[in-house]
């Protein structure tokens, strides 16, 4: 009987230890989305940033991220950019006065393969820029995969106190690409395979604020991977 009661009384405290977890991360949630609430987020990025090719600019992942945690939205963001477009843009990202920053770029660098040294160089240059006391940074992976741009932006990341979102599986997920030819918000017909269909762009903003602590990590749904860039689209961009 005295063994029962232990054993009882542990699982008990188990459970009250379990509760109070709970209870304070759901705080730090509640905490997190109030202290972001109406402020300024800037999504610095390229073209998945952009939203190509999401069938309307609601969807677009930064819409999303802005819409659920009720901020107001500035895009500094172009298609075709390199991380080194997004060093010269951080006078632009501070003028805005953000409380949270998510950096989406090293796609292109991957696709054009850009020296590693510079794109190392040019990402420090963004941290060092946009790191403040009163500024979350969310450092998002390269679309395009590659294990050496991943490192690189996730070591400077983490250095300079900023949050890292992994999207690996994402590219080789068929769901997660839009249908070539698609509808687009650049026009009817104008998508192409390569970038964020409506759910990859809902994928990549639930990662974002899984990272944050305010959603469940997305399904990733791994299927034929394509790990260069379409020679097509490689054309079009040259």
């Amino acid at each position: 009987m005295a063994a029962l009661m232990a054993v009882t009384q542990t699982e008990a405290a188990s459970s009250a230890q379990l509760t109070a977890v709970t209870g304070s991360l759901e705080a730090t949630q509640l905490s997190l989305a109030e202290d972001l609430r109406g402020q300024t987020y800037v999504a610095l990025g390229d073209s998945i940033s952009v939203g190509y090719d999401a069938p309307a600019l609601g969807q677009i992942f930064p819409a999303v991220i802005a819409r659920t945690l009720a901020m107001n939205l500035t895009l500094v963001a172009h298609s075709g950019t390199r991380v080194a477009w997004g060093a010269a843009q951080v006078p632009d990202v501070l003028a805005a006065h953000p409380r949270l920053v998510t950096i989406e770029l090293g796609t292109n660098d991957v696709g054009f393969s850009t020296p590693l040294d510079t794109v190392a160089q040019q990402y420090e240059a963004i941290m060092i820029g946009v790191t403040s006391q009163s500024t979350r940074v969310v450092c998002i992976d390269s679309w395009l995969p590659s294990p050496a741009i991943r490192a690189i932006i996730q070591d400077s990341c983490l250095r300079h106190g900023g949050t890292f979102v992994s999207l690996d599986g994402f590219y080789a997920t068929a769901d997660f690409h839009a249908q070539d030819g698609g509808p687009s918000v650049r026009g009817p017909n104008r998508a192409d395979w390569f970038h964020p269909s409506a759910a990859g762009h809902a994928a990549i903003a639930q990662a974002v604020l899984a990272a944050l602590g305010v959603a469940d990590q997305p399904s990733v749904r791994v299927g034929p991977y394509l790990p260069e860039l379409p020679a097509s689209l490689r054309a079009r961009l040259e």
